[in-house]
């Protein structure tokens, strides 16, 4: 009897692990297809008033988006188990490489449904030293659950909320380092635009 339970108790954990090894193989052939697959994001301008985000750092500290006023900000909603959101990270490493030394330009690469540990351990295996933060869904505003993962928004530095973007994209292409630079450069106070007012970043537009 106990060797029959031994055995029924081995055959279980084996078919666990085939299926944790499938279920991880699975996941990185479609995070390669997609890496494969991507485009630099369409960056359109949408200019709206910024809703604050109430967000962590992996030891627990809370921070809020309203806090790095003065600064364009690049905010990335993602999670460790979104297969599109860790296909583009790559890309956000690079653009964060080429603005990690500059104070005006801000990365908040934020994880809803992951526990620190989740993504400390992501970060190490993929070698990856983004600003890594966590946030849970009850703290994320309506105006910023677009429905789809990752979400990416860039801010300028008065706050107003300039580009939202959804689904995984290039982020490492020239085009998006031109688009930062350009709204470092931008001297006008920015608002929102009401409907049928022109746009109050003309030298922006493609």
């Amino acid at each position: 009897m106990g060797t029959t339970l031994k055995r029924t108790a081995s055959v279980l954990l084996l078919l666990v692990l085939l299926a944790a090894s499938s279920a991880l193989l699975l996941f990185k052939l479609v995070q390669h297809k997609v890496a494969k697959n991507m485009r630099p994001p369409h960056l359109k301008l949408s200019l709206e008033p910024a809703s604050d985000l109430t967000y962590r750092t992996l030891d627990g500290t809370p921070l809020t988006l309203s806090s790095t006023k003065g600064q364009i900000v690049l905010l990335d909603l993602w999670g460790t188990w979104c297969v599109q959101c860790v296909a583009e990270m790559p890309t956000v490493q690079k653009l964060y490489d080429h603005y990690k030394n500059d104070p005006k330009v801000k990365f908040l690469i934020v994880s809803r449904m992951d526990k620190p540990s989740a993504v400390r351990s992501y970060a190490r295996r993929n070698h990856l030293d983004l600003p890594f933060y966590i946030t849970h869904d009850d703290e994320i505003p309506p105006a910023m659950q677009l429905n789809q993962f990752p979400a990416t928004f860039l801010y300028a530095a008065d706050g107003t909320l300039v580009v939202k973007h959804t689904g995984a994209a290039d982020w490492s292409d020239a085009s998006v380092i031109s688009f930062i630079d350009r709204l470092k450069q931008q001297q006008l106070e920015l608002s929102p635009r009401r409907p049928g007012e022109p746009n109050h970043l003309p030298e922006l537009l493609p």
